[in-house]
């Protein structure tokens, strides 16, 4: 009896242990989970407290965005007067007046920033300002005509976000610039600037880049390159678009204004090699090909050349000018060898290009 009663008892101590110990696993599964969960939440936490610090960096951080257009305009020598930073700063308080900001809920908080994009796009339309499809404009001259390219509203959208602290940032795909207005640190409105449109949240991701200042800048230093080219300042030019290129190496427009200014330096090789390189970021860039054919023509290698202008025609084939151009080299072509001709094509086609260029002015 007495061994009846130790086993029962001994019985009872195993059960009992085997009851404490799952009871401690138990607790130790409750704490792991409880540590799993306050980490993720604290994960959570710190993303999106990094989001506030990056959305306030970024609002800090695009201040002056079209006024720093006119500084760097001024600096590289082109006539930017006080009369244009004061036009600049009305334009922006005179904007900025229409913007409504807090007094609603989450739910309309959408419709008040839409509404607010809005004003800001009719109260360009009322003052005259107007698109122009120009990818290279100086700000301080387009203040006095109101015709803006993309880049330039978005500059002054940027201004006005400044002024009155909204989290407006830039964006771009492949040339053309927009607005990404930042509703919280998950949900944006991406907004037409030059049409006063809002487009779709999934606006070919894959393309689509959210600038640094750097990179929103450098699309000004390519336009200084290009007007300083123009007043034939060659050097100078390549100064200011080989920091284009240093932000963004992917600017095929870059590459060609670069291959612009050593031709007229008469580098040859630079020029060719930077064609090139506007070809292979742009395979469908028709000026970048008319550019390296014209200069393979001018060094007299006319088989390169004809390529190239086969493939801007190909481009652009209701341009009048290139066919003329291929009619050009193609003579050259079968007065230099008619052994390289014959391989090319037939003697008329040359005149084939002249009489479809004729045909092509004739339609104008």
């Amino acid at each position: 009896m007495i061994k009846i009663k130790r086993l029962l008892i001994a019985v009872s101590a195993l059960y009992s242990l085997n009851c404490i110990n799952n009871f401690a696993t138990v607790q130790i599964k409750n704490e792991d989970i409880k540590k799993s969960q306050q980490s993720r939440v604290a994960e959570s936490v710190k993303k999106v407290e990094q989001s506030k610090i990056a959305a306030d960096s970024l609002i800090k951080e695009k201040t002056y965005y079209a006024k720093e257009l006119l500084d760097l305009e001024k600096q590289a020598g082109f006539n930017v007067q006080p009369s244009h930073y004061q036009t600049l700063d009305s334009l922006v308080n005179k904007f900025g007046k229409y913007i409504t900001i807090g007094g609603v809920d989450e739910n309309s908080k959408k419709i008040q920033v839409i509404n607010n994009l809005v004003d800001i796009d009719l109260s360009f339309k009322e003052n005259n300002f107007a698109y122009k499809k120009d990818q290279d404009l100086l700000f301080y001259e387009t203040l006095k005509t109101k015709n803006f390219n993309a880049f330039q509203f978005l500059a002054l959208y940027l201004e006005i976000a400044s002024k009155k602290n909204l989290p407006i940032f830039p964006m771009k795909i492949d040339e053309h610039f927009f607005a990404r207005y930042s509703l919280d640190s998950l949900n944006f409105i991406n907004w037409e600037t030059t049409f006063g449109i809002e487009q779709p949240e999934d606006l070919s991701k894959k393309f689509i880049k959210n600038l640094t200042k750097n990179e929103f800048l450098s699309n000004e230093y390519r336009t200084i390159g290009f007007y300083l080219n123009k007043n034939k300042q060659f050097q100078k030019s390549i100064e200011y678009i080989n920091k284009a290129i240093e932000i963004d190496s992917t600017d095929y427009l870059a590459y060609k204004y670069l291959g612009d200014n050593y031709n007229a330096l008469g580098d040859y090789l630079s020029a060719v090699k930077n064609y090139d390189m506007a070809i292979n970021l742009s395979p469908s860039f028709t000026q970048a090909y008319i550019d390296r054919g014209n200069l393979f023509y001018k060094k007299n290698k006319l088989e390169k050349a004809l390529k190239d202008y086969d493939k801007a025609i190909k481009l652009a084939p209701e341009n009048s000018e290139f066919y003329k151009i291929r009619g050009d080299i193609c003579s050259s072509l079968y007065s230099g060898s008619v052994s390289v001709w014959s391989k090319k094509r037939k003697p008329e086609q040359a005149q084939k290009d002249y009489e479809k260029a004729l045909e092509l002015i004739l339609k104008k």
